[in-house]
């Protein structure tokens, strides 16, 4: 169970095109990496807030419990996708060395479990805290809203990552 459990955590977290390099290619260097990843990140970023407060429709009284919740799950978010990145980052230095060793896959599976279950975590605080602080109407929209915009950001970040190698 654990090979499977490892395989779709690293095609969640490393899924690519198909046509992905082979292993051994040179691929983009470290700064390219990152600007393309962050680049998906910002595809949604720069409106988010606006287009939340749009699609909630909160009072007055609401804004005032709901603002300072997103605005902390935004920081926690902003966390967990620089902990992506780093560990993108450690799988692109393996890819373009050449190598992709069954420790780096493990370590890199590991950290994608963390990630997942970290995030996990803080989201189910928010929703906690979201249906104590607005209508839970609102609050299951602010959930939907937030997965929707999370889904387009992941599906960005991994389409510009190529596949773990096979192996033997």
């Amino acid at each position: 169970m654990k090979p499977i459990l490892t395989a779709v955590v690293l095609l969640g977290l490393l899924a690519g095109p198909a046509h992905a390099q082979s292993a051994g290619a040179t691929g983009p260097s470290d700064a390219e990496i990152t600007a393309q990843l962050q680049l998906a990140q910002a595809y949604v970023g720069a409106g988010k807030r606006t287009f939340i407060d749009e699609q909630l429709a909160l009072t007055a009284d609401e804004a005032k419990a709901f603002w300072p919740i997103y605005d902390a799950y935004q920081k926690d978010l902003a966390d967990f996708n620089r902990r992506r990145l780093d560990n993108v980052m450690a799988y692109a230095r393996a890819w373009n060395a050449g190598q992709v060793t069954e420790d780096d896959a493990a370590s890199l599976a590991a950290e994608a479990v963390a990630i997942e279950v970290a995030e996990a975590d803080a989201l189910k605080r928010v929703h906690r805290k979201l249906k104590r602080a607005v209508p839970m109407l609102k609050a299951a929209r602010y959930l939907q809203v937030e997965y929707k915009l999370r889904a387009i950001v992941r599906f960005e970040q991994a389409a510009r990552v190529p596949f773990m190698p096979a192996g033997g």
